[in-house]
């Protein structure tokens, strides 16, 4: 597979966070996605260490993963989402984001990457 494609996404912090994506052959044709399975994580930045329980030999990351669903296997499409309770741990800013494929045969590439933009939502509760 080539190289993932970029796409950057907004998500607010405490509210339901869902959105589609769609993978495409290079002809623009559909990806048929159906029995994949698909993993993404969500982190302040690429390999950002959780210093609380990390040591030297045995690191930990700290990552939020996102829920994965295949919504329609033969068009290509998949999405991802954040339920408002995970979504209110975020702080505002800027994250980093990776979706993982793992195909049929058991082959794993990554397929989607990019920049998250945390905001709050108007009138939402400070935590």
């Amino acid at each position: 597979m080539a190289a993932p494609f970029q796409v950057n996404i907004v998500i607010t912090a405490g509210v339901n966070y869902k959105q589609e994506f769609y993978l495409t052959q290079p002809d623009k044709a559909p990806w048929d996605i159906t029995g994949c399975e698909f993993y993404a994580n969500l982190s302040k930045y690429p390999r950002a260490l959780d210093a609380v329980v990390s040591t030297a030999a045995d690191p930990v990351y700290e990552r939020t993963p996102f829920i994965t669903e295949i919504v329609n296997g033969v068009g290509g499409v998949y999405a991802l989402s954040l339920a408002p309770a995970v979504s209110n741990l975020l702080r505002e800013g800027k994250y980093v984001y990776s979706v993982v494929m793992k195909d049929i045969n058991g082959n794993s590439s990554e397929v989607l990457q990019g920049l998250a933009f945390v905001d709050i939502a108007f009138g939402a509760p400070a935590t």
